[in-house]
């Protein structure tokens, strides 16, 4: 089954940045926030809450500043008619943006190596979760309270 003729053509004048401008400026994104989790996820080893804190705060906020750029992507993508990155570069192709088409699959690649590394950090941060409230149950356990709060400062 081809996949010929199930795109639509880029419009002759498209908005202020062009497709691989787009595309480029996603990768970037992603790279960007895959080194800041990357860092988070070290963190996460060493037991420093405060540090924790603070980058988990910087992924976040990394997160809602790519949000523009990723909906400029996906409205990008809507009007060449694909459904996902790997169809994008294949129109692209067809219509002989081969740059474009080799960051539509930079992108693709670099949005799954990040979601792999956020998977791998989501399942730290619920192992430091369940550690640490198993601890707090522990301190609650022998009694360890100040006026009916917890101290978890430890």
């Amino acid at each position: 089954m081809g996949i010929a003729g199930q795109f639509r053509s880029l419009p002759a004048n498209p908005a202020s940045h062009s497709v691989a401008q787009i595309l480029q400026q996603g990768v970037e994104l992603v790279e960007d926030l895959s080194r800041k989790l990357q860092a988070l996820d070290r963190l996460m080893l060493t037991g420093k809450p405060n540090e924790i804190s603070a980058a988990a705060v910087v992924v976040e906020m990394a997160l809602k500043s790519a949000a523009p750029a990723f909906a400029e992507i996906t409205d990008t993508m809507g009007q060449l008619g694909a459904c996902n990155l790997a169809a994008a570069a294949a129109q692209l192709r067809q219509i002989e943006q081969e740059d474009a088409a080799g960051l539509a699959e930079a992108l693709r690649f670099a949005l799954a190596r990040f979601a792999k590394r956020s998977a791998g950090a989501n399942r730290r941060a619920q192992q430091l979760n369940r550690g640490l409230n198993a601890a707090l149950k522990t301190l609650q356990a022998l009694g360890v309270q100040e006026s009916g709060r917890l101290i978890a400062e430890a």
